[in-house]
């Protein structure tokens, strides 16, 4: 169970429905039965969703304390694009979710982090963030979301990324300051519900602009696809690419947290993230 989380945020819807079905059936001896319109619900995900709403709003009107019901709701209004819904939904099936039910808690954690960063809500994306990664530390998707919401605040706020490209939708092309933000770009994108895995790499020339394409395997179809990078940056210069206000960024008593944290991560990958956010919170308190 250690990598289940990490396994179903990168699933597609049909896969997590599977598979959060056998784990609700098997956790019925530690938690409340989930009511009859929740597995109705399920049943309907990929095939009504506004009919598998409405049984979710008939399993938390029978059952108002199974926090299954709120978790899928929230799923559904994030399709509908009704975000602050959703942060709603997330809320709730973590706070009623004390046991951490097969990490269901923690997935509903990712769910709620990703919710904010859709929104450009970088405050509390970090927050939720924080107070997840503290909780569960072991969780690698948490950690990885802790750092990219650092890592979108400096970049869109401070290097000028553009910050449509948080939405999941591929563009046909995205101009970028460094090979990081390629990656970064790179994991936010979805086909389908589904995970970009990078898996080559090339250079090329046109018109004397130079594009890194990176060719990406659907995690679960397997169809191959190319994100396309225009470099904004003198290859014969700076080889992966330039990024130069971090260190200002990050002394700045007066930014928030997060952009600080983010330009730490820029200028230091390998960063103890735990230990930085800490260092911070320090300073602030004396």
């Amino acid at each position: 169970m250690k990598n289940l989380i990490h396994f179903l945020t990168k699933a597609n819807l049909k896969r997590q429905i599977v598979l959060i079905f056998i784990i609700f059936i098997s956790i019925d001896t530690i938690c409340q039965t989930p009511p009859e319109e929740f597995f109705k619900g399920l049943d309907l995900l990929e095939i009504n969703q506004q009919q598998a709403k409405q049984e979710f709003l008939l399993a938390i009107k029978k059952d108002s304390l199974f926090h299954g019901s709120y978790h899928f709701l929230g799923v559904i209004y994030i399709n509908d694009n009704q975000l602050d819904s959703a942060i709603y939904s997330f809320k709730k099936s973590i706070d009623l979710n004390k046991n951490n039910a097969n990490h269901t808690r923690e997935m509903a954690f990712v769910r709620l982090i990703d919710t904010y960063l859709t929104k450009l809500d970088f405050m509390n994306a970090f927050n939720s963030a924080w107070e997840a990664y503290i909780q569960y530390p072991e969780n690698k998707t948490i950690e990885r979301y802790l750092k990219d919401v650092c890592l979108w605040s400096f970049y869109i706020n401070h290097a000028n990324l553009d910050s449509s490209y948080l939405h999941k939708d591929i563009k046909e092309e995205y101009i970028v300051n460094s090979v990081d933000e390629e990656y970064l770009i790179i994991r936010r994108i979805q086909i389908n519900g589904q995970n970009l895995i990078p898996n080559g790499q090339r250079l090329v020339h046109k018109k004397k602009i130079s594009f890194d394409i990176i060719s990406c395997q659907v995690s679960d179809s397997g169809e191959t696809i190319d994100v396309s990078f225009k470099l904004n940056w003198d290859l014969k210069k700076f080889y992966g690419g330039t990024i130069s206000n971090t260190k200002s960024v990050y002394e700045n008593p007066e930014n928030p947290i997060y952009a600080r944290i983010g330009a730490l991560l820029v200028s230091d990958p390998k960063q103890d993230i735990k230990k930085a956010v800490e260092e911070i919170l320090q300073h602030k308190n004396e």
